[in-house]
This record gives structure tokens, sequence and C-alpha cells, in this order.
């Protein structure tokens, strides 16, 4: 073991002991090889000197991918820019950046051109119309009650989904009452069985029934499996002029899954809660680009022009953001208050009845923004309040695995979702 001065680290040495700042956060655990982006990063940090452990020659080309250093950089400065909002001196974000710097130049050398790629995002921003612009909306048709209203589409969730929460309420219901409630939907029962028989749960045996599956994953996990399915199946007809559908998705199943990852470590019954709560988070976005895409398209340009979140841009235009109007929707649909309150407070969930939840979601979108996994629209990572941290109480050296089990199960379980087979 050796004591090495920052400028003379290379890539592969491993880190001796864990690595405190001087203010006392944890920053890199005993045991991590050193790769070129935590080296850059030390910089930032203020790091001067590392305990090293002896590696044996020939460690570096084992332990640490073999990436062009020109991709290394150029990744680590689009990672800059896109946390340009945040304060990297938090221990969450501290830990995160590394990850997300090297993860995008893995992606980034799997290019052909090793040009960075942002799956299913648009490329530019749309340009405002040739024609006149409509006269300035009134102030009903600025009501989040009446964007939420005059669509007929979003009146009410399918019969099927309240028909479920009926059957799992009375408990006088077997698991064979509540199979057969769902198997009257088959192209549901079809969703759910491939769900529960993917990464998302990862059971070592098949399982090739309904009623096996509720008993197993449980009535109320299988019933917020159903929510989020159904969802997903009313929003089909949003135009694509503004938001590719197939990004918009990906990031609402990815800040799902990272909110189900979350919530497990804080031992929240009923995790696939959580699921739904990040599924649906950014739901009122859907409302907006639907309803009114002149305004959404000033939107996205004031965030492209001033560099500022998506939210900041709603509420500069509209006078509110589409939190609100996600909670209006749920409220519509008579869903649980907790799931309501993790979907309107996501942004500011030390405000709602249910902060815990509402706090898990609102990090989940801060980490699926920062990993690139789709998007709604935004293009920043959001900050993190530092109260909403202290409230979770998550220790920082979760995250290594966790994105590491948001990338695994993100992929498959949207095929799951999707698939039409």
């Amino acid at each position: 073991m050796a004591r090495v001065k920052t400028k003379s680290l290379k890539p592969g040495m491993v880190l001796a002991e864990d690595l405190i700042h001087s203010n006392g956060r944890f920053l890199l655990a005993k045991g991590v090889v050193l790769e070129p982006s935590h080296l850059r990063i030390l910089k930032i940090w203020g790091i001067e000197k590392l305990e090293i452990q002896d590696s044996p020659e020939g460690a570096q080309e084992e332990t640490v991918e073999k990436i062009d250093p020109a991709i290394l950089q150029q990744a680590e400065e689009l990672t800059q820019k896109k946390f340009s909002l945040t304060n990297l001196d938090h221990p969450f974000l501290q830990e995160i950046f590394p990850i997300c710097a090297q993860r995008l130049a893995r992606q980034m050398a799997k290019e052909p051109d090793g040009a960075p790629s942002e799956k299913g995002t648009k490329e530019e921003t749309p340009s405002r119309a040739e024609t006149p612009p409509p006269p300035p909306l009134s102030e009903r048709q600025k009501n989040p009650e009446t964007l939420v209203d005059n669509d007929i589409n979003l009146a009410s969730l399918p019969n099927i989904f309240f028909e479920i929460s009926k059957v799992i309420s009375d408990p006088r219901s077997s698991a064979i009452h509540i199979a057969d409630v769902i198997s009257k939907d088959p192209g549901l029962s079809a969703k759910l069985l491939r769900i529960v028989n993917s990464a998302f749960y990862n059971f070592p045996a098949r399982i090739d029934t309904i009623s096996r599956a509720v008993m197993i994953v449980g009535s109320k996990q299988l019933s917020a499996l159903a929510l989020g399915t159904s969802v997903v199946s009313i929003f089909q007809d949003i135009p694509s002029e503004l938001v590719d559908m197939k990004s918009f998705w990906e990031h609402s199943f990815s800040c799902g899954v990272a909110a189900r990852i979350l919530a497990s470590y804080k031992n929240i019954p009923n995790t696939e809660r959580l699921f739904v709560a990040g599924l649906l988070h950014d739901i009122g976005r859907l409302i907006l680009y639907k309803r009114l895409p002149y305004e959404e398209r000033e939107i996205l340009l004031r965030m492209k022009q001033t560099n500022c979140l998506l939210r900041t841009a709603e509420r500069d235009i509209l006078g509110f953001d589409h939190t609100v109007i996600g909670g209006v929707l749920l409220r519509k649909w008579k869903l649980p208050l907790i799931l309501e309150h993790a979907v309107e407070y996501h942004h500011t969930p030390l405000v709602s009845q249910h902060p815990l939840e509402a706090s898990i979601v609102c990090l989940a979108d801060v980490l699926t923004n920062a990993m690139g996994l789709g998007t709604s629209g935004e293009r920043l990572v959001p900050p993190i309040d530092p109260e909403v941290w202290n409230h979770l109480g998550l220790p920082t050296e979760i995250f290594q695995k966790a994105t590491q089990l948001i990338d695994r199960q993100v992929e498959e379980v949207i095929q799951k979702f999707f698939d039409a087979n």
C-alpha cells in the first residue's frame, strides 16, 4: 500500500481504503478500480493524495475497459453540461456523476463514429409554426381541471382495473376469484404474465397462470401492475411532433423501475406501488403535449434558449406545470392518495402528506435523467434538494449497484409491456 499524489494516479490502480472528503462525505469505496473518469473527477473534488494497493502487473488490462481517452473526455464534458444546474458537491451527485460519465462513454464507444446518441430523443427542438399563433389562452383554458375534463378519453380508467380493485378489497376473495377477474381481459393477462416472468422479478421457475401469479406476487402488487398497464393503453394517440413516445415511455418506465429499487432499500411494502408512481410521474406532460401543442412548442423553445428546466418553462408560460395536471388526473381516476401525491409532488416531495414516497419518485426521476434513460422532454439533470436527500437517508454506496439493476431491468420490462404477441 502506498500514498500516491492524484497527479501520479493511473487507470487500474485500486483504492486501499475508503475515500472520505475533508468535509466528511463518502466518495469512493475501498477496492474501487480507478478509471480515467475517476481521475478527472478527483481533481474536481480537490483530492490531492490517495492510499493505493499494490496491484499485480497487468491488473489494468483485466479490470479497466479499454475506451479511447478522447471518448472518455467527450463523455465527461457532455455529462458536465447535463449536470450544469446541479451542485456536484452533493454526495449523491458526487457518486452518480462518474457512473453516468463512464456509462455514456461505453455507449459512445459502441457507436460506429464514436458520437454520442440519446436513444429515442428529438434531435431538434420544434420551431415555431409559420402560421399565425392562436389567440392567447383564456383563463378557463389555462385551468388544469379544464384541460383534463375536456378530454373524453381521459374520463376514466378501463373498467377492468376497477373490477380488479373491487375483488381485491373483498376479504372473501381468493386468488382464484382475483385471477378470474383479471382473465376477463386476455391482453392484460398476457402482459402481466410476461412481466412476472421477466427480470423485474427474476423468479427461478416460470409462472404460467394468473392464479399462480396472484399467490406468488401478491394481489395488491399485481393490481398495481395492472394499473400501470391500463394507463399505458390510454395514451396511444399523442402527436409525435413534440415528443418521441418511445423515449417518453422509456423514461417513465425507467423512473418506475428506479423508484421500485430505491423503495426496496427503505423496506417499503408493495414496491410495485412505487413502480406505478414512477411510471405515472410525468403523465401530466402528455396532456400538455396533446391539448396545448402550440404552448408546448413555446415551452420547449424557452427551455432550450434559456438552459432552464422544462418545468420552469412550463410555469413561466402556463402559470403551472405538469405535476399539477398529473395530480388532477389521478384525482379524477380516484386512485389512492399516496399515488396522487407521489405524482403531484415529485418535484416538491416534502409538501406531500406522503413525503417518503414522493421523495423516492423525486430521486428516481433525477437518477434516470442522469442516466439518460429516455426523456419526457427534459434535457438537464434536475438538482436534488438537500432536505429531500436527508429525508430519504439513503447511503451513497447503493447507487453503483442500483444503476446496474436499473439497466438490467428496464429494457426487458419495457419489452414485456409493449410486446404485442
